[in-house]
């Protein structure tokens, strides 16, 4: 009895499952045939990715190699001859500007500078003598003159003969002659004292020379010479330097930009440096100055950018890489390159409007880092085809697929 009921209850539940089974099968058979062919359109359309325009900074971005050079280089020669009597620095001291790095021992200077002095010191007593001389020969010509019109005046009434006036003519005449000498020797004199002035000042001006200085701050890159060296002029034939002197507190970084390049180049563009050998983040500056000219056998420019060095870490010879940012563009409207296709009409995108593709004109300007800037013809509303190549054919119906552009 219980058998049987087991049984049937099985039995029951088969017949359920089989006509479930069966109106599953009746309701998916009538639903097919209701819209078969709207189904089959949409799955045939091709399936193609699509971005709108992107607004971001780009530039016209150059990777370069450069070399370090100090702001400031100087080689010091001797301006007299002689022997070195005195080396205060050596290679790698720090400098003032004035500061005495050597001293050249020129005794024959020293005592022509003595004689100078004291020839000049002859001269100025000679000028001395003259100017007194003019004005005894002043206060003379005056009396004469005096005693001429007073002698003249009696004259007239006969109470001095003519010989006598005569004779007081010619002495106030003697005493003008007189005058003028005196006045041509005191000049005499004080060109004397010039020229005596002028040897004082050049004999010592040698031997300021006798002093070799540093012409500004910096740190001294070579020493040449040692104490009691014979150091020759630098007039002489194959003078050599005694030292060199580098500024280095601000370093020159020289690169050199190719001639289709060169157009972008502007003052103040960004530039990123990063010496060799150095383990550090590139040093972050801008374009300082460039030459204005290229290179008639590279067809390079040469462009600077000037870096601060308070910590002196960049030495000059050093190599690096620069990364030139230029003709820099803010908010600028951009696409993937991949999404840009040109030929003879000039570059256009595939868009797609209505479902259906659809080929704009653009104009383009900048390319930067797999981007390109989108001068006219697109708006940030625009949907375009991200691949250019291939692309379905103009009119095509398509499905859009919108991706993150994270380009």
């Amino acid at each position: 009895m219980n058998g049987m009921n087991f049984i049937s209850r099985n039995g029951i539940k088969a017949l359920v499952a089989l006509v479930g089974i069966g109106v599953v099968g009746i309701v998916a058979a009538r639903s097919l045939a209701a819209s078969p062919s709207k189904s089959t359109e949409a799955d045939s359309r091709p399936r193609i990715e699509v971005v709108h325009p992107r607004r971001v900074t780009v530039a016209q971005r150059l990777q370069t190699n450069a070399t370090l050079e100090a702001f400031e280089e100087t080689d010091l020669f001797a301006k007299v001859s002689g022997y070195l009597s005195d080396v205060r620095v050596d290679i790698g001291d720090h400098v003032k500007a004035g500061q005495i790095l050597a001293v050249i021992d020129v005794p024959e200077t020293e005592q022509e500078l003595a004689e100078a002095e004291g020839q000049l010191e002859v001269r100025r007593k000679a000028l001395e003598t003259a100017r007194r001389q003019l004005e005894h020969n002043k206060a003379d010509l005056a009396l004469q003159e005096v005693t001429f019109r007073r002698q003249a005046t009696l004259n007239k009434e006969r109470w001095v003969s003519d010989q006598a006036l005569d004779e007081i003519r010619a002495k106030n005449d003697i005493a003008l002659a007189d005058l003028g000498l005196a006045e041509a020797n005191r000049d005499q004199a004080a060109a004397q004292v010039d020229v005596a002035t002028a040897t004082v000042e050049k004999t010592k001006a040698l031997l300021v020379y006798s002093k070799i200085t540093a012409p500004f701050d910096g740190v001294v890159a070579q020493r040449l010479v040692n104490r009691g060296d014979l150091v020759q002029a630098a007039t002489a034939t194959r003078a050599t330097p005694l030292f060199k002197v580098q500024r280095i507190d601000t370093i020159r970084v020289f690169c050199d930009v190719p001639e289709n390049e060169v157009p972008y180049v502007r003052v103040g563009d960004r530039a990123s440096v990063k010496p060799y050998g150095l383990d550090r983040e590139p040093i972050v500056g801008t374009i300082t100055r460039f030459a204005f000219r290229l290179d008639s056998q590279t067809r390079n420019m040469r462009t600077e950018i000037d870096l601060p060095n308070p910590d002196e870490r960049l030495y000059p010879g050093m190599y690096a890489e620069v990364g030139l940012e230029m003709d820099q563009r803010l908010d600028a409207l951009t696409l993937p390159a991949s999404a840009i296709d040109s030929d003879g009409a000039g570059s256009f995108v595939y868009a797609v409007k209505d479902d259906r593709i659809e080929r704009l004109p653009v104009k383009v300007g900048v390319r930067d880092s797999g981007r390109v800037e989108i001068v006219e013809g697109l708006s940030e509303q625009t949907v375009v085809v991200v691949s250019a190549k291939p692309a379905p054919a103009v009119g095509t119906a398509v499905q859009s697929s919108m991706i993150g552009d994270k380009s």
